[in-house]
C-alpha cells in the first residue's frame, strides 16, 4: 500500500518461535482463493491455491480465521506492508471500526504482549497493541503468531459500503518492515512461519490479480509456490532491490529497477529521468504512482484532450477507455546482465470506474508523483502480471497473466450502474 511504502520501516531478526499446528505433512505449495467485494472500506493505500476476492476497483481480499475458537476476518492482501492487523472487539464506529471485530475473551490460546502497534498512512492511522494467537489460511495454521489488534482505526472509509467488508490487512512484504521493529520488538510474519514449521517447501508466494470487473473470485495467493496455469510462458526472475530508508539499507518493500515504459501502439516509450528507477510492486495500492511527466505523456497518448485533472495527481477519463486495446509495455532491466524483461499492461486494466447509480465517471489508475517518493506499480500494472516474490533469493519472477489482453473482451459501461 502507497501510504505505508512511505512511513514505516524497520529492521527484524527472523526467530523460529511457532508451532507447526498443522498434522504432519510433506511441505507444499498452498493456494489460496482471492475475493473481491463491490467497493473500497479501507483507504490504504494464492502446489494448492488459496482464490482471491477482487475488491472492486480498490482492491484483492482474503479470509483469514484467528483465535480458538476460530474468528473469520477478511482481509487486504498487502505487497506494500508486513504485519497482519485485525479489529478489537474494543473497536466501535465511532473508532472506525465498521465490520467484524475480534473478541480476545472468546479466544482460548489469546496472548496479548503489551507492545504497541501505531502504523500512520498517508489517509490516517492505526493504532493498538500486538497480540499472538492462532492464525489459520484455508488448511494450514500456525500457533503463537505476532499479529497486531487495532482499536483505533482512522485508516477506514466512513461507512462500510462493500460486500464483502474488509476488516484489516494481510502484509506480505519482507519480515524486516514490521512496524514493530522500530521499537525493536520483532518478529516472523505468517509466511515465514509456515516456511520454518515446514508446511511450505519454498520461502516464496505466488500471485495472481484478476480481472478488474470481475465479481467475486478472481485470482489466487500461492503460498511456497507458485500457480502455473496462471501465466503464459516461463517465468523470469529479477533481483530484489534494497533501500536506503531511515538511514539503513535494507529489504523492506519488494522494490526492482524498471527501465522504460511504452505504448505498443504509439510506439512512444516513456524514460525515467536519470535512467532505470526503483519501484515498488504493491497489491495494497489500486493505483501506479509514477512520475508526472510519464503520466501526462501516457494521458495525452491514450486519451488525447478528453481527460481533466481532478486533483493535483489524479484525472478523469472517458469510460470508453474500459474498451482500449492500448497495452503499456513495461521494461525491466535483466539479471546479471541478461536480456531485459518486458511484460505488458493492457490500458484498460488502468481504468477505475467510479459510479453512484446515476452518474458513471472513470479515473486513470496512474497518479502522478512529484518529488523524491518511492515509485509504486499498483494493481493497475500487477494484474496484468503474475508474480512470484522470493524471500530465500531476493528476487521477483514475472510472467504475463492468464486472460490479460483477450481482444475479445469489452466491457459495458452501463454494467457500472
Amino acid at each position: 500500500m502507497r501510504s505505508s511504502l512511505l512511513t514505516f520501516t524497520g529492521v527484524i531478526n527472523l526467530l523460529l518461535l511457532a508451532v507447526d499446528a498443522a498434522p504432519t505433512r510433506q511441505p507444499r505449495p498452498i493456494s489460496v482463493p482471492l475475493k473481491r467485494g463491490l467497493s473500497p472500506s479501507l483507504t490504504k493505500r494464492g502446489a494448492a491455491s488459496h482464490p482471491l476476492w477482487n475488491f472492486a476497483p480498490l482492491g484483492y481480499i482474503i479470509d483469514v480465521n484467528v483465535g480458538t475458537p476460530s474468528q473469520t476476518f477478511t482481509v487486504l492482501i498487502d505487497t506494500g506492508s508486513a504485519d497482519l492487523w485485525i479489529p478489537s472487539s474494543s473497536c466501535g464506529i465511532q473508532n472506525g471500526c465498521l465490520g467484524k471485530t475480534f473478541d480476545p475473551s472468546q479466544s482460548s490460546t489469546f496472548k496479548n504482549t503489551s507492545e504497541p502497534f501505531d502504523i500512520v498512512y498517508g489517509s490516517g492511522s492505526d493504532n493498538g497493541t500486538y497480540v499472538t494467537d492462532v492464525v489459520k489460511i484455508g488448511d494450514f495454521a500456525v500457533n503463537d503468531q505476532t499479529l497486531a489488534l487495532v482499536y483505533n482505526a482512522g485508516n477506514t472509509t466512513k461507512q462500510a459500503r462493500s460486500t464483502p467488508y474488509m476488516d484489516g490487512i494481510l502484509g506480505m512484504a519482507w519480515d524486516t518492515g514490521v512496524y514493530g521493529a522500530l521499537h525493536n520488538y520483532t518478529y516472523p510474519p505468517f509466511i515465514f512461519n509456515l516456511y520454518s514449521t515446514g508446511q511450505i517447501p519454498t520461502l516464496s508466494f505466488g500471485l495472481h490479480l484478476g480481472g478488474l470487473y470481475s465479481q467475486g473470485y478472481a485470482g489466487t495467493v500461492t503460498f511456497g509456490g507458485v500457480d502455473s496455469s496462471q501465466y503464459t510462458g516461463d517465468l523470469q526472475y529479477i533481483p530484489a532491490q534494497q533501500e536506503n530508508f531511515h538511514g539503513t539499507t535494507s529489504y523492506v518493500h519488494w522494490t526492482v529497477y524498471v527501465e522504460s515504459l511504452k505504448l505498443q501502439n504509439a510506439n512512444t516509450t516513456y524514460a525515467f529521468p536519470g535512467g532505470p528507477t526503483l519501484i515498488a510492486l504493491d497489491s495494497g495500492s489500486s493505483f501506479a504512482y509514477l512520475p508526472r511527466s510519464i503520466v501526462e505523456d501516457i494521458l495525452h497518448d491514450i486519451a488525447g484532450t478528453d481527460y481533466q485533472p481532478i486533483t493535483n495527481s489524479t484525472y478523469q477519463v472517458e469510460c470508453a477507455l474500459l474498451n482500449s486495446t492500448e497495452v503499456v509495455e513495461v521494461t525491466f532491466p535483466g539479471a546479471d546482465n541478461s536480456p531485459p524483461v518486458i511484460l505488458q499492461a493492457a490500458v484498460k486494466d488502468m481504468i477505475i470506474s467510479e459510479t453512484d447509480g446515476i452518474n458513471n465517471e472513470c479515473l486513470l489508475g496512474i497518479s502522478a508523483q512529484d518529488g523524491n517518493s518511492l515509485y509504486i506499480f499498483g494493481d493497475a500494472f500487477l494484474r496484468s502480471w503474475y508474480l512470484n516474490f522470493d524471500f530465500t533469493h531476493k528476487q521477483v519472477g514475472l510472467a504475463q497473466a492468464v486472460n490479460r489482453n483477450d481482444p475479445q473482451y469489452t466491457f459495458n459501461v452501463n454494467d457500472l450502474v
